[in-house]
């Protein structure tokens, strides 16, 4: 199968779920204002609205440590990580207003809720499953410049890992 670099075809879709903690947002707080966000729970969310220079990025993840004692003897040893997923999104997007609204659906609960998910890449032919994950890093406003800019947020997954395509 031929492959290429074109990222733009590439699809993230997203669900928010609770951790257990509560089994609603309402029921975790007693604040009945905070049933109107109940509608973004445990509904999958394709993300769009990506920003043009960078619209996602996996850091490098330490997989092992190596340390050498004083006697010049190597030892390996695997070290669980966690993955941070990066996100640019314009701040004109409709998933700009959704992950925003998870933002204050966490803060409202002062709980974190679980974000599970699914990237597709085409052009590489790749599927990955992204689980056990958590929005770690938001920018609430966009930067003004000549015009707004992307906003940034980071979910951090347990594991990212390769899917069937």
């Amino acid at each position: 199968m031929a492959k290429s670099i074109t990222s733009a075809n590439s699809v993230l879709v997203i669900t928010a779920a609770s951790r257990g903690v509560a089994d609603s947002i309402t029921g975790s707080t007693g604040i009945s204002s905070l049933g109107t966000l109940s509608g973004l729970i445990g509904v999958p969310q394709q993300i769009e609205g990506w920003s043009a220079d960078n619209a996602f990025s996996i850091d490098a993840q330490q997989t092992a440590m190596v340390v050498q004692g004083v006697d010049g003897k190597t030892h390996f040893g695997w070290v669980p990580h966690l993955v941070p997923f990066n996100v640019s999104l314009m701040p004109d997007s409709d998933s700009q207003d959704y992950l925003e609204g998870l933002v204050t659906a966490q803060d409202l609960m002062r709980e974190t809720l679980l974000i599970t998910g699914t990237l597709i890449i085409p052009a590489i032919s790749k599927k990955y499953a992204l689980t056990n994950g958590a929005l770690t890093n938001y920018t609430p406003i966009p930067s003004h410049q000549r015009v707004l800019a992307a906003q940034a947020m980071t979910i951090t997954f347990s594991s990212i890992t390769p899917a069937a395509y």
